[in-house]
């Protein structure tokens, strides 16, 4: 794609017979929080093969090097186009011996469950970007200090990661992902110190006075199902397969079974243990409901196994599933002919005449420069949306910024463009049982016999306005 202007229309896959990773990388941004359910596969995992561990200065080798308009910089590539946070300048790097400002970034990046070290690579990839194009935050570099967490499971190893970062005196923190977070927040809300971005997966970061998500998370994905199932494909009948995980749980019930039932469905429930090898039993129970609509709450390495079994049994049910869901490596081992029809939630427009904003093309230019061991897809783009995000209110806060005006900054905000996303408003009202969330609206997007994807959902679904006029308010009871 050339610089300046917008695809308009959504890309044909390539040679090699993969989707276009450009297409493939919306869908990452929407679902990923289910993917703590099941585990990450090996191949996910080897994106960390890198040394992300160390902090980032203006260059990783001391000094900064990138040169305006030379074009061997992104930005050159991009100077005067529109983005998120109004033109694109020219390059410029921060000053290397000037102090650092210092943000935090919490993540598991290894393990057997809910490791996603793509979220870590690309929040480096981010900082070194701001730092060697955008010339940090006035000239001062932008120092990350991440905290990792080797036990995913562990509140005490989560409370003493945010200690740390409290010690070091950050600004902010970046969220990565991490299923026992909820004590590091409380530690944060204790000090004063913003949540930013992630993936969140329990409720504290849904809740929480510091924390500002940019993702709607896995309720905003079973809101859209409900909505573009029971109101726009008229289903009346829905299956919803989940893992038993509580807030997966709150996600298909509290929020997709919730909604479909406001809105005049039959809803049927059916879970699984997050640890199963058995997928097809669940799967035939759904089926045997003989729904309309099936939507499925399991990511990663269930993805494959779901889709086979809908598959097999030959369910005439408009199928949804969660957005990770959508990667190659998962159709692929289906075979996409048997998964043509199928939907995935994503947070990006695939309709490309829907924006000028360059903001995707910089994202897989930058990941291509300064993170080349990532892909683009997946996980990957939640994080580096929040550390752009996050950039962008200390660029107009200034390199002083304290917590306490990069938090009265987000709480003000009203429809502030997002990194590659949707607006987000920070007022906690967007979803009042869960406050935290500022941009919770999905795209639904469909998976033609062609192998492109096409949007099928009138544009954005307003997952806020859905759950006001029907209602809803997340409770499971």
């Amino acid at each position: 794609m050339m610089a300046g202007g917008r695809d308009t229309g959504v890309s044909e896959p390539d040679q090699g017979g993969t989707v276009d990773h450009r297409i493939v990388r919306a869908f990452g941004v929407a679902a990923v929080a289910a993917l703590t359910l099941v585990g990450c596969s090996e191949s996910e995992k080897a994106t960390a093969d890198k040394d992300t561990s160390s902090t980032i200065g203006a260059d990783a080798k001391g000094s900064a090097t990138t040169v305006a308009g030379d074009g061997t910089t992104v930005l050159s590539k991009f100077v005067g186009d529109n983005w998120f946070n109004g033109k694109v300048p020219a390059p410029k790097p921060a000053g290397s011996s000037k102090d650092p400002i210092k943000v935090g970034f919490m993540n598991v990046d290894s393990g057997p469950v809910g490791a996603l070290p793509e979220l870590h690579t690309s929040t480096d990839g981010a900082f070194e970007f701001i730092n060697k194009e955008l010339g940090g935050v006035g000239g001062r570099p932008v120092e990350l200090v991440p905290c990792l967490i080797s036990n995913p499971m562990s509140p005490d190893e989560a409370q003493g990661c945010a200690r740390k970062l409290v010690d070091a005196k950050v600004v902010a923190v970046l969220g990565g992902i991490g299923l026992s977070n909820g004590p590091a927040l409380k530690v944060f809300e204790e000090n004063g110190i913003p949540w930013v971005g992630g993936i969140p997966v329990n409720a504290d970061e849904m809740t929480s006075p510091v924390s500002f998500q940019f993702s709607g998370g896995s309720p905003g994905a079973f809101t859209g199902f409900a909505q573009n199932a029971v109101e726009k494909e008229k289903a009346k009948k829905v299956a919803i397969l989940y893992g038993e995980y509580p807030s997966i749980e709150q996600a298909a019930v509290g929020y997709g079974a919730a909604v479909a039932k406001a809105l005049g469905a039959e809803v049927t429930t059916v879970s699984f243990p997050v640890v199963s090898q058995d997928y097809v039993t669940p799967v035939q129970k759904a089926v045997e409901s003989d729904p309309d609509a099936i939507f499925v709450g399991a990511a990663d390495l269930a993805c494959a196994p779901v889709m086979q079994a809908i598959a097999d049994l030959k369910s005439r049910a408009k199928v949804y599933l969660v957005g990770s869901c959508a990667d190659v490596k998962q159709l692929d081992k289906v075979g996409r002919d048997k998964v043509a029809g199928f939907r995935f939630n994503i947070e990006n427009r695939l309709d490309q005449t829907a924006s000028d904003a360059a903001d995707g093309e910089i994202y897989e230019a930058a990941m291509e420069k300064y993170d080349p061991g990532t892909t683009p897809r997946s996980a990957a783009t939640v994080s580096f949306r929040g550390a752009m995000n996050l950039w962008a209110v200390l660029d107009e806060l200034g390199p002083d910024a304290t917590s306490e005006q990069i938090m009265a900054t987000l709480r003000k905000a009203k429809d502030r463009p997002s990194y590659d996303g949707h607006p987000y408003t920070c007022d906690g009202k967007q979803i009042p049982a869960l406050p935290s969330m500022c941009a919770s609206q999905q795209v639904i997007a469909e998976l033609t016999p062609e192998s492109t994807f096409v949007e099928a959902s009138d544009g954005w679904i307003d997952v806020s306005e859905v759950l006001r006029s029907t209602g809803v308010d997340g409770s499971t009871k």
